[in-house]
């Protein structure tokens, strides 16, 4: 009886049609869509308390594959198998986990075997392995729970790696899925300092402002008085600005109202105090950086300052100290095209000079973080870094004000306190693959004239 289910079995893959082959206890039913050798091909196996070999038989021809049982298979072992349209090499997988044993691909052929046999009977073999994108070190981090066996060659950016040809082919599905160009990102960073004393003066509220995401205005203040976005109730409105404010109609909207495309209350605000001396900026910058990974942007002053020991032949040490604007920022790119961003400003000034020679700077740091999930474009807006600048001026007679004891009389000195306010606006867009970063500011350039204007008055204005 077994003779014959032998020839059941091979008469079943032979003619590739679903049949049934009997076997002393048990029935095995299979069927595949595919005829062509592959191990994705779909197959279904209806097993019933089945010989293992039979099992493997069936996988075997129907994958093309050579089957190669080693010692502590037992070739008696029977498994109840319910398939349906599975790939081979998932349904060779879940047979011989069923029945406690493991399995290589060498070659064309299956190697069956209990895991600790094979081991030793397939050997470790090495193989290098080449990244295009990915850096090696960082990969080879990810390859520790597969094999311990893993070297980095940073000079070719390549990993050498002894292994099994299982591990191997699961190690090379892990590093295509890895080893693959990063998105880039133009960061569009804007430090704008303003006197707090004109923020006081116009009653502008920064907070209030950057809520607003469209302005309504065409020509000035005349008209911008009387349109208003609808949900923005009457304690946030503003004062007028400015008649010199131009903007662009939409095409073919001109009666529809007085619509601005582009830019938002905020932005006409900050173009205003710009074209009107009243606030500087800074640094205007765009930095383009992988994703995830940080970008720095500086504008400090080096402070040097000198140290002595004391006493004759004591050692004298030059310190340096940065004092400025720092500003980190980390954006990474969700699945959805949103930009998670990361943003840890710090601003530091001289308070004062200490010391027993008054050189020794008190330096005083303010600094914040802030994670913000923005869309693609969109800008981030950071204020209230508020900081005090001091500016000593002295004034005197000629030569009567250097006078010993008596040239105070002749001379004054007067202490200028000016408040600011920092303002950190970033705009994080993500780069097409095939969109050099250096093209980027004539696109925003072009961009910005087509849509919004902030000129002087004309000639003809002003009559």
């Amino acid at each position: 009886m077994q003779r014959l289910t032998a020839i059941s079995l091979i008469i079943l893959c032979a003619t590739a049609f679903s049949v049934a082959a009997q076997t002393p206890q048990g029935t095995v039913k299979t069927g595949t869509a595919v005829a062509s050798p592959n191990l994705q091909k779909l197959v279904t196996i209806d097993a019933e308390d089945a010989f293992l070999p039979s099992i493997l038989a069936i996988l075997a021809q129907e994958s093309g594959y050579n089957i190669v049982t080693g010692p502590g298979v037992n070739k008696e072992e029977r498994v109840s198998v319910h398939l349906k349209n599975t790939p081979i090499e998932q349904a060779m997988n879940l047979v011989v986990r069923a029945a406690g044993l493991s399995y290589e691909v060498v070659g064309n052929s299956f190697l069956v075997a209990p895991a600790s046999k094979l081991k030793e009977e397939a050997g470790l073999t090495s193989y290098v392995v080449e990244l295009q994108y990915a850096a090696a070190a960082e990969v080879a981090n990810l390859l520790q729970n597969f094999t311990a066996e893993v070297q980095v060659d940073n000079s070719g950016n390549k990993l050498l790696i002894i292994t099994s040809p299982k591990v191997i082919s699961e190690i090379q599905q892990v590093v295509a899925a890895v080893d693959r160009p990063s998105l880039q990102i133009m960061l569009e960073a804007r430090l704008i300092e303003v006197a707090v004393e004109d923020e006081e003066k116009l009653g502008i509220d920064w907070a209030r402002l950057s809520e607003l995401s469209t302005t309504f205005v065409e020509m000035g203040s005349d008209q911008f008085s009387n349109y208003y976005p609808s949900h923005v109730p009457e304690a946030t409105r503003y004062k007028e600005l400015p008649d010199q404010l131009g903007f662009y109609p939409v095409d073919g909207f001109i009666d529809a109202g007085y619509l601005a495309r582009q830019p938002t209350v905020f932005q006409v605000t900050l173009d205003w105090l710009l074209k009107n001396n009243r606030a500087e900026v800074l640094a205007n910058s765009k930095i383009a950086t992988m994703n995830n990974r940080e970008a720095h942007l500086e504008v400090v002053d080096v402070i040097p300052y000198v140290l002595s020991s004391g006493g004759l032949g004591g050692q004298v040490q030059v310190q340096r100290e940065e004092v400025g604007i720092k500003l980190t920022i980390l954006p990474t790119v969700n699945t959805d095209g949103y930009i998670t961003t990361v943003v840890t400003p710090e601003v530091s000034s001289v308070f004062q000079l200490i010391g027993p020679e008054q050189n020794i700077p008190w330096v005083v740091r303010r600094t914040s973080t802030t994670t913000i999930r923005v869309k693609d474009g969109e800008s981030i807006i950071i204020a209230g870094l508020l900081g005090v600048n001091s500016k000593m001026t002295q004034h005197k007679f000629p030569f009567l004000g250097d006078i010993p004891l008596i040239g105070s009389l002749f001379r004054h000195t007067s202490e200028d306190i000016k408040k600011t306010d920092l303002i950190i606006q970033i705009t994080p867009k993500i780069l097409a693959p095939d969109q050099p970063g250096i093209e980027m500011p004539k696109i925003l350039q072009e961009t910005q004239d087509r849509y919004i204007s902030v000129a002087a008055p004309t000639a003809e204005g002003e009559n």
